[in-house]
């Protein structure tokens, strides 16, 4: 869609949606922000996509659910019942995605456009998630859940848009397990959201949707390499930026001796990381016309990525070890 002040006003009431709910300090106005940012959303979600209009429906019934629920939540909590931190939670597990209440996230990026993809999957995930921080709930099983469903139901994936949702769902299970320390999830947040958004702009520039088409199309070198350094940044390998935010997750959970979730952690990484490699390998090594020796010919701009990818992680640690 063409920026026109239609969508530049949905934009701007979205984003001031996302601002009520973080810095209100009432459940009522939380519960405000949070409608306010669904609805202005709902919009923009509009593409020439024929499945776009069933995507939004979907998104729409499944937030308005959630957000009753937690309507109900409040009142009971209001009431001194027990259970209504527990009910309040369900909901924004639900309103996230979270699992084992992930499947609608699959269902709805199908039918919408990648910029649509990018604000569903961050922009609108940060406003519950805050309220899940100030409840201060552990949530280990469905942590657990969105762990291994994550990394394990990715790699039969074919659609990049479902790979991404995957990944969402696992990124989630990172997230939810530091929600008490906010400093942390945050800075996790948004080297996600960074990441993300590298991804989205290059599948965007080459009209990329399925894995076939990286196969198939014969994209330049430089495409390529650039395109294998985010999904390993976008993995976690270790000399990327990826790695910084889970080297300080594993740092707080070993600091807190939760060595069954870091163990989880450790082994659905090496899964998540196969199949976000796997969709750069085909298309440089097997897939390729090119002549293999000429990798090794790369261009200045590919250099300077490359350092930026493994200097940066070093800068974060040294400025972390400062404070």
């Amino acid at each position: 869609m063409i920026m026109n002040s239609t969508k530049l006003l949905f934009n701007t009431t979205m984003i001031i949606g996302v601002m009520v709910c973080i810095c209100s300090n009432n459940w009522m106005m939380m519960w405000s922000g949070l409608e306010i940012s669904l609805i202005s959303f709902l919009p923009l979600m509009i593409s020439s996509n024929s499945l776009s209009s069933e995507s939004m429906m979907k998104y729409f019934i499944i937030q308005s659910m959630s957000s009753s629920i937690l309507m109900f939540g409040m009142l009971f909590l209001m009431m001194m019942i027990k259970m209504s931190l527990f009910i309040m939670v369900i909901s924004l597990l639900l309103k996230i995605g979270m699992a084992p209440f992930h499947n609608w996230v699959l269902s709805v990026v199908e039918g919408i456009t990648y910029d649509s993809i990018f604000i569903l999957l961050t922009l609108m995930k940060i406003p519950p998630l805050m309220i899940l921080s100030y409840i201060n709930l552990t949530m280990w099983i469905p942590i657990m859940m969105s762990l291994i469903l994550g990394s394990i139901l990715g790699i039969n994936q074919n659609s990049v848009r479902k790979i991404l949702g995957y990944s969402s769902i696992y990124n989630l299970g990172f997230t939810c397990s530091c929600i008490n320390e906010m400093s942390l999830w945050l800075i996790y947040m948004l080297i996600y959201m960074f990441m993300l958004m590298c991804i989205v702009l290059m599948m965007t520039k080459l009209n990329i949707y399925y894995l076939n088409q990286i196969m198939i199309n014969e994209f330049n070198l430089k495409t390529k390499t650039c395109f294998w350094l985010m999904m390993m940044s976008f993995g976690g390998v270790p000399p990327m930026l990826g790695f910084l935010s889970k080297l300080m997750l594993f740092e707080f959970i070993i600091m807190n001796n939760q060595m069954l979730i870091l163990m989880t952690m450790l082994i659905s990484s090496l899964i998540v990381m196969f199949y976000y490699i796997r969709c750069t390998y085909m298309s440089i090594m097997f897939s390729s016309i090119l002549m293999k020796w000429n990798l090794f010919s790369l261009s200045y701009s590919m250099i300077i990525l490359t350092l930026i990818n493994i200097l940066m992680l070093s800068l974060m640690i040294f400025i972390k070890s400062l404070f």
